[in-house]
C-alpha cells in the first residue's frame, strides 16, 4: 500500500518551511487558529492540483475573523500567509507543497507529488509554476529552499527542478505545469496503479476526497450520493437547449396566435350577435314605422268611409222627415182652430175668468212649495253642523221640525225655534266661514298635488318617462332617445344585493340615482344637447364618462360599492370612483375608525361631518320602481278619495252659510200658512172650473185631446228620426275632426303623412325585400278571418287593428333588440379592452375599444382572423414542426446516447459500492445504496429503457397524431409535455445524477430486518445518524482508490482525510469505525482540536501537533507503537466492549 508518510510546506500560510513525517494513521491536533485545517487544505491543493473547479477550501480565516466580512481563504491568501486583519506575512511568494508516499511493503518505490507557486499582493489569483511528480524519491524542504547568510529562503523553480533532476535523473521526474488533469491522472498511474480505467477515475478520485475533507453531516442520502459516490459529467446539450429553446418559443408563439385567435374568435360572436341584434333592431323599427302608416291609412279609409255612409242614411232619413213634419203642422192647424172654439166657448160661460184665477194660484202655490223645499234643504245642509258647533242643540231642534213637516208639526213650536237660531245666526255664521275657508285652501293644496301626481303618471302612460325620476330627468332621457342615444339612469342599471341596507344606499346616493349614462360614442352630442339645455335641465345630470376608465377593478370587500350589483362596467365604474372608499360599519365601533362610513340606518360620516342619508323613495331596482309606481298609484286614489270628502264638505259648508243667511226672508211658518190659504183658493177654482165644464161643449175638449195626441205622435216619430239623423250627423263631425286631428290622431292627414314620412326615410334604412315578406308573414297570423263579407268600414278598421298591433309587437320586439344590442355592445367592448389590455396581443394604432364595432372593428378583426388562420399561424406551426424534427434528432442522438451512457456508468459504480459494501459488514449490518427515478423525469429515464430495447420508438418524438395503439404513445407526449414546458429550465437535464434520488439501506446479517438511513437520521442517536454516513464515504473511497474491488494487484495510496470526524460517536463505534477503514484499505487523517487527542490517540501511529508562536507554525510528530495504542485503549472504558468491562468488574 502506497502510503502518505511525509508532507512538506515551504511558505505555506504560517508554515515557512516544514517536513511532517507521518505513518499509518494519523492525527493532526492543535489549538484553534493554530493551522491544522491549513494542513488538511494543503492536501487538498496537492492532490487536486490547485483545480479551482474541485477545491472547497476551509470557508473562513481563522484568525479572529468571524462572519461574512471575513476574508475567504484561497491558495492565493495561503501563500502569502494572510492573516484575519487583511494583513499578510509576504507581498509575495515561491510556495512549494508535496506530498510524500511510500510503500509499507518496500516493493515500490517512493513518489512524491507537489506544486511550485508563484504569489504577490498585486495580483487576482496565484500562478503554478509547476505540477510535478517524482519517483524513487521523498523529497524534503531542503529540495525547495537555500540557505543563505540571513536565513532559509524559497529556491527558484528552475533551480529546484535542476536539483531534483539531478538527484533522481530526468526520467523519474515529470512536470505537468497547464492542465491540472492531467497533473492528478499523471500521480494515480503510479499511486494506484491498480484501479481499473485510472484514466477516467480523476474526477471521481478528487471528487471523493475533497468531499471527504468538507463532509456535510447534514446531507441525506440523494445528496451524499450525488456529491461523493456519482461523477460530476454534465451532458453538453447546448444545441440541444437552443433547439428546445427555439421549439419552446415558437410554441409560445403559437399558444399566443391561438389565444389571440381565440380571444379575436370571441369577438367576432359578441360583434356578430351584436350585429344580428341590430339588425334585428333596425327590422322591427322598419317593420313598427310600417305598421303605424299601414294602421294610419286603413283608419284614414274608415273614417272617409264612415262619413259616406252616414251621409247617406242621412239623405234616407229626409223622406220620413219631411212626412212627419206635414202632420205635425196639420195636427197644430186643426189644434188652433179648436182652441179658439173653445176660447169663445169659455168666454160666454165665465170659465176663462176662473182658469185664470186657478193659473195664478198655481203659480203662487208652485213658488212656496219651492220656498218650503228649500228650507228643507236648508235645514238638511244645517243638520252637519249639529256636531262640533256651541249652538248645536238650537240647530238641531229646527231641523228636527223643519224635517217633520210632512207629518204635521206644531207651527208656534218652529216659529218659536225659527226666530232663537235666527238670534244666533250671526255667531254661527262666522265658525262655519272660517271652516269653510279652511277647508277651501286644504282643497287648493289637495288639488295641486293631485296635479302633480296626474302630471308624473300621464307622462309614464304617453311619453314613456318614468314616474321615479324628475320631470328633468325624464326630460332629458327623453331628448337624448329623440337622437338615437341609449339612454339610462344609474337606478336602471343598478341592483341591491343586500335589502337590509337599501334604506342606507338610496339615501346616500340621493340625486345620483337619477345621473344619466350614454353609450361612449356618444358622450360628445350628449354634452352639447345638456350645455344647450341647461336651464330646461336644471336639476338633471349626466355622467362623464371619460372619467371612468381607471376604475375598472373589483371593489373591496366591506366598501360601499359591493351592495350593488350591474351588467354595466360604467354604472359600476361611477359608483366605485365616487364611494369607493366609503366603509360598510355594522357597529358604533367601526363606523369611529377614520375615513368614511356608512351604518344601515343611514348614518354617514364623509371624513368630518356626520349626517342621516335615509331614503324615503326608492328607485333603484326594477322591483323599487314598480313598487314606487305602485305607491304613486295609491297615493293618488287616496288623495283624490280625501279630495272628494273635503269638496263635499266645502259644499256642505257653503250650503249651511246659505241656510244661515235668513234674516230678511219670511219665517216658515207663515209661508206655510200662506201655503194652505192658496191650496183652499185652488180647491175652489177648480170646482167652479167642474160645474161649468159639466154643461156642454160640443166636443171641443174632446177633439182637442185627440188632435194633440195625434200631434205628439208625429213629434215622437220626428224625435226618433231626428235622432237618428243626430247620430248619423255626430258620426260625420267625428270622421271629420279625426280626419282633420293632429299629428297624434290615428288617421287624420296630418298623421297619415307623418307616418307615411317617417315610414320613408326608415324604408331606406332596411331592405324592402325582406321587411315586406317578414310583415305580410306577421301580418297574416293577426288578420280576423271571416267567410261573411265585412262593410267596407267595418273592415278597413279590422286592417287598420291587425296593422296595430303589429306595430306594437314590433315596438316591444324593438325593445327587446335594443337591450339585446346594448348588451352585445357592452360584451364586445369589454372583450376588447381585455384583447387590447393583453400585452401579448400588441395594440394597434387605429383601432380601440371604444371604435366603431362595425366600421372599424370588424373588417380590422376579419382582416387579422384571417392572416393569422391562413398565413402567420400555419407559418409558425412550420417552424416549430423544423424546430421539434430537430429537437428529435438531437435529443435522440446526443441526449439519450450521452445520458444512457452516464446511467449505465452509474448502475455499474452503485453495484461495485454495493458489492464493497456487502463483503463488509459494520456493526453486524450489511448498507447498501438504491435509487428511485425522480418523478419530473421519470418519462425521460423510460424513453431510455424504451430506447435500449427499440432505437425506432425515438422517431415518434413531437410527430403529431400518433395513433392509439402506440404501445409507448403516453411515454412520448409525457416526453413531449416536460421539453414544452415553459417553466422548466433546460439546464436540469445537464446532470443525469438530478434524474434520481437515492437511498441507504441497512439490512441486519442476521435477521434480514433492513432500515432506511433516512429514518434512522430523523429518529436516532448522533452516533446512529453519523455511522452511515462514515461507512458510506469509508466505502466510496475505497472504491474510487481501487482497494474495495477483488483484482488482486498491489494496492496503491488510499487517504481518507477528515475534518473533527466521528465526533458524535462514542469508543465503541469509533473504534468499530476504525476498523472498518482499516478492512477496507484506507490510510485515515483526522484534523482535531487539542482536547480531542485523548478521543483519537488510542487509534492512530502518529500524532501532529501544531503549535503557533505569533504569526508562525510549527509542526511536532509523535510515533505512537502498537504497544501503546493498547495500553491507552485499554485506560479508556469507552473503549471496551461490553463483556471486557463485566470481567474487569468481576476481578475487582
Amino acid at each position: 500500500m502506497m502510503e502518505l508518510c511525509r508532507i512538506t510546506l515551504v511558505n505555506w500560510h504560517l508554515f515557512d518551511a516544514e517536513d511532517i513525517d507521518v505513518q499509518g494513521n494519523f492525527g493532526i491536533l492543535g489549538e484553534n487558529r493554530s493551522g491544522k485545517s491549513t494542513i488538511l487544505d494543503m492536501v487538498q491543493v496537492v492532490l487536486t492540483g490547485a483545480n479551482r473547479h474541485y477545491l472547497r477550501l476551509n470557508a473562513v480565516a481563522g484568525e479572529g475573523a468571524k462572519g461574512r466580512s471575513a476574508p475567504k481563504r484561497t491558495v492565493l491568501t495561503y501563500c502569502l500567509g494572510m492573516l484575519g486583519d487583511g494583513n499578510v506575512r509576504r507581498s509575495e511568494a515561491l510556495t512549494y507543497i508535496a506530498l510524500g508516499f511510500a510503500d509499507r511493503e518496500k516493493q515500490r518505490p517512493p513518489v512524491t507529488i507537489g506544486l511550485a507557486i508563484e504569489a504577490r499582493k498585486t495580483d487576482t489569483s496565484e500562478t503554478v509554476l509547476g505540477r510535478f511528480v517524482v519517483t524513487s524519491k521523498l523529497l524534503t524542504a531542503e529540495h525547495f529552499t537555500e540557505k543563505r547568510a540571513d536565513g532559509v529562503y524559497a529556491a527558484h523553480w528552475d533551480d529546484v527542478k535542476t536539483r531534483i533532476i539531478d538527484a533522481v535523473g530526468a526520467g523519474h521526474f515529470i512536470n505537468h505545469r497547464d492542465k491540472a488533469i492531467d497533473f492528478v491522472r499523471e500521480y494515480m498511474r503510479r499511486l494506484v496503479p491498480s484501479l481499473p480505467n485510472a484514466e477516467q477515475s480523476a474526477a471521481a478520485l478528487l471528487k471523493a476526497v475533497v468531499n471527504a475533507m468538507t463532509l456535510n453531516q447534514g446531507y441525506s442520502a440523494t445528496e451524499f450520493v450525488r456529491r461523493f459516490i456519482l461523477e460530476d459529467n454534465p451532458i453538453n446539450i447546448r444545441d440541444l437547449r437552443a433547439s428546445i429553446e427555439t421549439y419552446r418559443s415558437v410554441s409560445a408563439t403559437i399558444v399566443t396566435l391561438r389565444e389571440k385567435l381565440e380571444a379575436l374568435t370571441e369577438i367576432r360572436e359578441l360583434v356578430v350577435a351584436f350585429e344580428e341584434s341590430l339588425g334585428q333592431k333596425a327590422l322591427e323599427v322598419w317593420l313598427a314605422r310600417r305598421a303605424q302608416w299601414l294602421a294610419s291609412r286603413a283608419e284614414n279609409r274608415a273614417l272617409k268611409q264612415q262619413i259616406v255612409e252616414a251621409r247617406h242614411f242621412i239623405d234616407a232619413e229626409q223622406e220620413d222627415r219631411d212626412i212627419a213634419n206635414e202632420g205635425i203642422r196639420e195636427a197644430e192647424q186643426e189644434i188652433e182652430r179648436l182652441r179658439k172654439a173653445i176660447a169663445a166657448h169659455g168666454a160666454k160661460t165665465g170659465r176663462d175668468q176662473w182658469l185664470e184665477v186657478l193659473s195664478g194660484k198655481m203659480a203662487e202655490s208652485d213658488r212656496l212649495k219651492k220656498e218650503i223645499e228649500k228650507r228643507c234643504r236648508s235645514a238638511t245642509a244645517l243638520d252637519g253642523l249639529i256636531s262640533g258647533f256651541d249652538d248645536g242643540a238650537c240647530i238641531k231642534v229646527y231641523c228636527g221640525l223643519v224635517h217633520g213637516l210632512s207629518g204635521g208639526v206644531d207651527r208656534s213650536a218652529l216659529k218659536a225655534a225659527e226666530q232663537e237660531l235666527r238670534a244666533r245666526a250671526p255667531g254661527i255664521k262666522d265658525a262655519v266661514g272660517k271652516r269653510y275657508r279652511e277647508t277651501s285652501a286644504q282643497i287648493i293644496s289637495l288639488e295641486k298635488e293631485l296635479g302633480d301626481i296626474r302630471r308624473v303618471l300621464g307622462n309614464t302612460r304617453g311619453s314613456g318617462g318614468a314616474a321615479y325620476l324628475l320631470d328633468q330627468t325624464n326630460e332629458l332621457i327623453r331628448r337624448l332617445r329623440s337622437r338615437g342615444m341609449d339612454a339610462r339612469p344609474l337606478c336602471d342599471l343598478l341592483d341591491i344585493n343586500d335589502e337590509s341596507w337599501t334604506v342606507a344606499a338610496e339615501g346616500l346616493l340621493g340625486r345620483d340615482r337619477e345621473a344619466v349614462f350614454v353609450e361612449r360614442h356618444n358622450i360628445l352630442e350628449a354634452t352639447a344637447i345638456f350645455r344647450e339645455g341647461r336651464r330646461e335641465f336644471k336639476g338633471a345630470s349626466l355622467v362623464s364618462l371619460n372619467k371612468l376608465e381607471e376604475f375598472r377593478d373589483a371593489p373591496q370587500p366591506g366598501t360601499f360599492p359591493t351592495l350593488f350589483r350591474s351588467q354595466d362596467a360604467d354604472a359600476k365604474a361611477f359608483i366605485l370612483r365616487r364611494y369607493g372608499n366609503v366603509r360598510l360599519a355594522l357597529t358604533s365601533e367601526e363606523f369611529n375608525q377614520r375615513g368614511r362610513a356608512l351604518m344601515k340606518d343611514g348614518l354617514y360620516d364623509d371624513g368630518l361631518v356626520r349626517s342621516h342619508r335615509a331614503a324615503t323613495d326608492h328607485k333603484i331596482g326594477r322591483a323599487a320602481q314598480a313598487a314606487h309606481l305602485v305607491i304613486l298609484q295609491q297615493s293618488f286614489v287616496q288623495k283624490t278619495e280625501a279630495l272628494s270628502d273635503l269638496q263635499c264638505e266645502e259644499k256642505l259648508l257653503a250650503g249651511a252659510l246659505a241656510a244661515l243667511d235668513m234674516q230678511d226672508a219670511d219665517m216658515l211658518a207663515d209661508i206655510l200658512e200662506e201655503r194652505d190659504e192658496c191650496m183652499r183658493r185652488m180647491r175652489d177654482a177648480r170646482d167652479r172650473i167642474a160645474a161649468i165644464d159639466a154643461a156642454a161643449d160640443d166636443g171641443l175638449n174632446e177633439k182637442l185631446r185627440a188632435q194633440r195626441a195625434f200631434q205628439d205622435r208625429k213629434k215622437e216619430e220626428l224625435k226618433t228620426i231626428e235622432a237618428r239623423v243626430s247620430k248619423y250627423l255626430l258620426d260625420v263631425a267625428v270622421a271629420e275632426r279625426g280626419l282633420k286631428g293632429g299629428e297624434s290622431i290615428e288617421g287624420s292627414a296630418m298623421n297619415l303623412s307623418v307616418a307615411k314620412t317617417l315610414y320613408r326615410a326608415e324604408r331606406r334604412q332596411y331592405q324592402y325585400p325582406a321587411g315586406g315578406a317578414a310583415y305580410r308573414q306577421r301580418l297574416s297570423s293577426l288578420r280576423r278571418r271571416s267567410d261573411e263579407p265585412m262593410p267596407a268600414g267595418q273592415a278597413a278598421r279590422s286592417e287598420a287593428a291587425a296593422h296595430r298591433k303589429l306595430g306594437k309587437q314590433a315596438e316591444e320586439a324593438e325593445s327587446r333588440a335594443r337591450d339585446r344590442n346594448r348588451r352585445a355592445e357592452i360584451d364586445a367592448r369589454s372583450s376588447l379592452h381585455r384583447y387590447f389590455n393583453n400585452a401579448k396581443f400588441g395594440v394597434s394604432s387605429q383601432i380601440g375599444p371604444e371604435s366603431d364595432l362595425l366600421g372599424a372593428v370588424k373588417p380590422w378583426m376579419n382582416l387579422l382572423i384571417e392572416d393569422i388562420e391562413s398565413n402567420e399561424l400555419r407559418r409558425y406551426e412550420d417552424k416549430a414542426r423544423e424546430a421539434s424534427e430537430r429537437a428529435s434528432v438531437l435529443f435522440r442522438g446526443e441526449f439519450v446516447n450521452a445520458l444512457n451512457t452516464r446511467v449505465s456508468k452509474m448502475e455499474r459504480d452503485i453495484e461495485a459500492l454495493n458489492r464493497s459494501l456487502r463483503g463488509h459488514p459494520f456493526h453486524n449490518e450489511v448498507y447498501s445504496f438504491h435509487r428511485t427515478a425522480e418523478a419530473q423525469f421519470l418519462p425521460i429515464l423510460k424513453i431510455i429503457e424504451i430506447s435500449r430495447m427499440s432505437d425506432d420508438a425515438l422517431d415518434a418524438l413531437f410527430k403529431p397524431d400518433l395513433p392509439d395503439d402506440y404501445p409507448h404513445k403516453d411515454t412520448i407526449q409525457a416526453v413531449e409535455q416536460l421539453l414544452e414546458d415553459p417553466d422548466k429550465e433546460v439546464s436540469a437535464f445537464e446532470d443525469y445524477r438530478n434524474f434520481y434520488a437515492f437511498e441507504i439501506h441497512m439490512e441486519d446479517v442476521t435477521t434480514k430486518a433492513r432500515t432506511r438511513w433516512e429514518t434512522r437520521r430523523n429518529t436516532g442517536s448522533g452516533a446512529e445518524q453519523q455511522v452511515p454516513l462514515y461507512v458510506a464515504i469509508g466505502a466510496s473511497l475505497a472504491a474510487v482508490y481501487g482497494n474495495a474491488g477483488s483484482h488482486g494487484g498491489p494496492k496503491g495510496m488510499a487517504p481518507a482525510l477528515f475534518d473533527e470526524a466521528f465526533s458524535k460517536m462514542d469508543g465503541k463505534n469509533q473504534r468499530a469505525m476504525m476498523s472498518f477503514y482499516a478492512d477496507l484499505g484506507l490510510q485515515v487523517v483526522i484534523a482535531a482540536p487539542l482536547e480531542k487527542k485523548p478521543v483519537i490517540i488510542g487509534y492512530v501511529h502518529s500524532l501532529v501537533e501544531i503549535d503557533r508562536i505569533g504569526e508562525q507554525s510549527y509542526a511536532n510528530v509523535v510515533q505512537i507503537g502498537k504497544r501503546a495504542r493498547d495500553e491507552i485503549l485499554a485506560m479508556n472504558p469507552e473503549a471496551l466492549s461490553d463483556a471486557e468491562i463485566a470481567a474487569r468488574m468481576a476481578a475487582e
